[in-house]
């Protein structure tokens, strides 16, 4: 492919771009730290207050903190330009990969997936699973749908986050306190 040509992969998301944007910049700013550290202390504090997943929840948000740095080395190594339309502020950072798709698997999957492990009520378990899997899925869209990364940008996002999840979660198997009922 010639240089500054669009892969059809990459044009199949321009027609997201515009829609419902009210929704998706609620969802991109579920993927901003702010949003995240308050999520994240919400887990934490829970987690201290029953006394039971504080390990999880800690090597989670390690997990995601680590795997942000990780994505802006591979975003500068890349140097990928950000689609030339976007919606609301332009982003500094490079395209590829999404930083906010690997939030949305490391964080929010990651999440969804303790609290399908976690000694919860079903009442609470499955709105609480449902809302962590929106979101997991609302966030990538969000940034099609604003503009701010093409559709590869996305995929390489949640390729990069799922890594990072399956290794975490290869190292909680490990560790089957983790997920005790």
């Amino acid at each position: 492919m010639r240089a500054g040509a669009t892969a059809a992969i990459d044009r199949s998301g321009f027609a997201l771009r515009g829609r419902a944007r009210e929704l998706a910049f609620f969802f991109t700013l579920l993927g901003r730290w702010p949003a995240l550290t308050v999520l994240g202390s919400l887990a934490f504090g829970v987690a201290m207050l029953r006394r039971d997943g504080v390990d999880a929840v800690v090597a989670l948000l390690a997990t995601q903190v680590v795997s942000q740095f990780a994505n802006s080395g591979l975003k500068r190594l890349y140097g990928r330009p950000r689609p030339a339309e976007h919606i609301g502020r332009l982003e500094r950072e490079y395209a590829y990969p999404s930083g906010h798709s690997v939030t949305a698997i490391v964080f929010f999957l990651g999440f969804a997936i303790m609290t399908v492990a976690a000694p919860l009520e079903p009442a609470v378990r499955a709105p609480l699973c449902t809302a962590l899997i929106v979101c997991t899925l609302g966030i990538p869209w969000s940034r099609i749908a604003l503009g701010a990364h093409y559709v590869s940008d996305v995929a390489g996002g949640i390729s990069f986050g799922a890594a990072w999840l399956f290794a975490l979660l290869a190292i909680a198997l490990a560790q089957p306190v983790w997920f005790a009922r």
